[in-house]
């Protein structure tokens, strides 16, 4: 019995060894793995102990999701006032949706569109960064293949 392929479950771990801690997707490629940043925790954003327990816990619970095939996109909302980074299932429904899954919470005075672009790794990025007067959400495909964006 052929047993299914794991090689693109990618291994996601925190790294808290450099100045800024960073959630890093390990993807299988090719017989080498290549690191990809996910998400990089910064200080104009998160206190350094809320970076690092952010960076922990985005990086355990995406590890999770990967290996039920739960994660699909990164996006931004607002939930009970707050702005907010989750991961959901499809485009268009936001983080306070039954099957949204918030990985950590920014400033109340954030723009959180603006500071998902700003702290997402370049692998997920567009080439320009979102309007802020015009985008309220974004999503970020986190699936191990290419890349594509949506702007609400």
């Amino acid at each position: 019995l052929a047993q299914p392929s794991t090689a693109t479950t990618p291994n996601v771990t925190c790294n808290t060894n450099a100045s800024i801690p960073t959630v890093i997707a390990s993807l299988p490629e090719q017989g080498k793995g290549k690191d990809v940043t996910i998400l990089s925790f910064f200080p104009e954003y998160f206190s350094p102990k809320d970076a690092v327990q952010n960076c922990q816990n985005t990086a355990k619970t995406l590890q999770t999701l990967y290996k039920t095939d739960g994660a699909n996109y990164l996006t931004n909302d607002k939930v009970n006032s707050k702005s907010v980074v989750c991961v959901v299932e499809r485009r268009g429904i936001g983080c306070n949706h039954d099957s949204a899954q918030v990985l950590f919470t920014l400033g109340s005075t954030v723009n959180s569109s603006q500071a998902l672009y700003k702290i997402l790794g370049s692998e997920f990025k567009q080439g320009q960064p979102p309007d802020a007067r015009t985008v309220s959400r974004i999503y970020s495909d986190i699936k191990p293949k290419p890349r594509r964006w949506w702007f609400f």
